[in-house]
């Protein structure tokens, strides 16, 4: 979350949920709970971010019991060793060692003191049990969670409470998706997980390490999310062919004191010398290029660091045939010139490059490139992630000293949030799917950490256990939440339907314009329409010469159902119903005909499966009773 520019005034109350109300209503998820009473039970949330407040209200259940199934902690290796460890680092927690530590208190097992995985674990699937009304509850309040942390952000001290230091290693990525897969396995539910971090810079086309181990576990069939990076409102992308013999010029403003990485690619059958003019006129180089896919050409310049690799060498360790040409200023600010000259160029001389940090809110940035774009991360451009955007639905809200705040200069409500990040990926997909309503959120805040410190982010009414969350990583666990929603209605959906039915779920509109695009993608989420597109999925399992529809109607229905076959010639032996814990709630085994007529009327609202047997095969729709009116 960045902490953003304010104005502050007075205004009337105004109501709140963890989504935010304006992101609430952009959503249509009020209509999705009214009409199919939905909680995300029967499903398994997997959030990877900087860890998780157990103790707080939104991670506990009625009967006190923590809602976390187990607490994967990477930064702490207490327990590296451990025998129920197989991954040999980490410290992993069980749902029996959270509750105990819930019932005895003392000293946390693991801890998020920075408040970003609380929070925006908190937009997916909080209860709301903070306040007497949980009118901050997430998406999908009653799913299963499974925390990992896998991250520290940086933070003075503040108060009593000491710095943080940041920490991140990106070899931790595979294994953390393994640890999930193992546990979603072991659970038995079907889950999504969302990968709350990365930002611009890599291969950015599906082939670094990352990603593939990130289409690897969506392949075992997990849906997985991570949103396109916080790197938008900035030229920190630029992209330019070089002849053979011909010298480009790219000129980068470090404006902002500390380190800045310059990140290049181009064929590894291509050849490029460097040279870097300093903002003195001081040239360094000219420098060759790695002789081939296994050379090293690194140069250390003392406040600038050379790191020119061939395609097995470079440092993601991808698939793509291409050369990494990766540059670390940590020197003065200024002007630089990244000086590129085509010696052999038989792989067409493209390039593709980046900046960071390079963020709309502060200085560095690219000179003289005539486009936008291309601002994704690395993680999102995994070839079947579903990658979400952030738009604005409210920039305000009230904070705890009944203040009304306001975020400025970041997008009006209904546009694309200027720091979202967009595609194309250098592939050429569109990696931005859809975009979400993430400006501003809400998620749960704990005391003593770094986001609770800021009072200005605490809302009113929430008895300082909520505050703001905004940016891609408030989009991204709405995008969750809805999945979870998703699930709990049709729990054998594939990774693949369930982002075609996100796609097709998602609306134009004045402010996105002509969609698909890279920066929009296919438009805004609708969680409605996402509800009932799910619902038309049928499962439909027999021998191909027997295959029939059943249909469904009226669907939803607050009374009266029925259940057609497209093929009146089949006689079924049995129909059932079973509610989303799969439990039969109604059976019918004499006297089945082509048209069934079922009264409802004595269920509760829900989504409910109707499976109609055969002889050797079965079909099934998903049905909804919503409340009587």
């Amino acid at each position: 979350m960045k902490f953003a520019t304010l104005l502050t005034f007075l205004l009337g109350t105004i109501s709140l949920y963890a989504q935010g109300p304006q992101a609430r209503t952009a959503l249509n998820l009020e209509a999705v709970y009214q009409q199919y009473n939905l909680s995300g039970a029967g499903t398994v949330v997997v959030m990877i971010d900087r860890g998780i407040d157990y103790t707080h209200p939104d991670f506990i259940d009625e009967n006190g019991q923590t809602r976390i199934a187990y607490l994967y902690d990477m930064v702490d290796q207490s327990g590296a060793n451990a025998s129920g460890n197989p991954y040999g680092i980490g410290t992993i927690f069980s749902k029996d060692q959270i509750n105990a530590s819930l019932q005895n208190g003392g000293a946390p097992l693991s801890t998020d003191r920075y408040g970003h995985g609380t929070a925006t674990t908190g937009i997916i699937c909080g209860n709301g049990s903070g306040t007497n009304d949980r009118q901050f509850q997430g998406v999908a309040p009653e799913a299963t969670i499974i925390s990992i942390k896998i991250t520290h952000d940086y933070f003075p001290a503040f108060g009593n409470q000491p710095q943080q230091n940041s920490f991140f290693d990106p070899n931790y990525v595979p294994i953390a998706l393994q640890f999930a897969k193992d546990k979603i396995e072991e659970l038995g539910l079907p889950s999504v997980t969302l990968m709350n971090i990365g930002s611009i810079g890599g291969p950015t086309d599906g082939t670094s390490k990352i990603a593939r181990s990130i289409d690897d576990f969506i392949r075992a069939g997990h849906p997985f999310v991570c949103g396109v990076g916080d790197d938008g409102g900035k030229t920190n992308y630029t992209r330019g062919e070089i002849p053979s013999g011909q010298r480009h010029e790219i000129k980068v403003n470090k404006g902002d004191v500390g380190f800045l990485r310059f990140d290049l690619w181009y064929a590894e059958s291509d050849r490029f010398t460097v040279s870097i003019e300093r903002p003195n006129g001081m040239v360094e180089g000219p420098f060759t290029a790695p002789s081939g896919r296994t050379g090293i050409a690194d140069q250390n310049l003392g406040d600038i660091f050379i790191g020119h690799r061939g395609a097995d060498t470079e440092f993601f360790e991808a698939t793509s045939n291409r050369r990494e040409l990766l540059i670390d200023f940590s020197g003065a600010t200024g002007v630089y010139k990244v000086i590129l000259e085509g010696v052999t160029i038989s792989g067409g001389g493209t390039y593709q490059a980046s900046l960071n940090p390079a963020r709309y809110y502060g200085n560095n940035e690219f000179l003289d490139v005539p486009f936008q774009g291309g601002s994704i991360n690395d993680y999102s451009s995994a070839t079947l992630c579903i990658s979400p955007g952030d738009y604005v639905s409210d920039n305000s809200w009230r904070d705890v000293n009944g203040v009304l705040r306001q975020i400025q200069n970041e997008g009006a409500p209904g546009e694309l949030w200027l720091g979202s990040s967009a595609g194309p990926t250098h592939d050429g997909r569109l990696g931005t799917d859809f975009v979400a309503p993430g400006e501003v959120c809400f998620g749960a805040y704990s005391p003593n950490t770094y986001y609770s410190n800021f009072t200005f982010n605490q809302i009113s009414g929430s008895n300082g256990l909520y505050g703001v969350q905004n940016a891609v990583s408030a989009a991204a666990p709405i995008t969750a939440g809805i999945i979870s929603l998703m699930l709990e209605v049709n729990p054998n959906l594939s990774p693949e339907e369930i982002r075609t039915l996100l796609q097709e779920s998602s609306e134009g509109d004045t402010f996105t314009g002509a969609v698909p695009n890279a920066s929009w993608g296919y438009g805004k989420l609708n969680a409605l329409l996402a509800i009932q597109n799910t619902l038309n999925v049928t499962d439909l399992t027999s021998a191909p010469a027997l295959q029939t529809q059943l249909n469904v109607f009226p669907n939803p229905t607050t009374d009266k159902v029925t259940f057609q076959l497209d093929n009146p010639g089949l006689t079924p032996l049995t129909l059932e119903l079973f509610n989303h814990l799969g439990q039969p709630v109604w059976s019918k085994v004499n006297n089945l005909g082509p048209q069934i007529e079922v009264s409802l009327k004595k269920l509760p609202a829900g989504v409910y499966t109707a499976i109609m047997r055969f002889e050797g095969f079965q079909v099934s729709r998903k049905l909804v009773k919503t409340k009587n009116p």
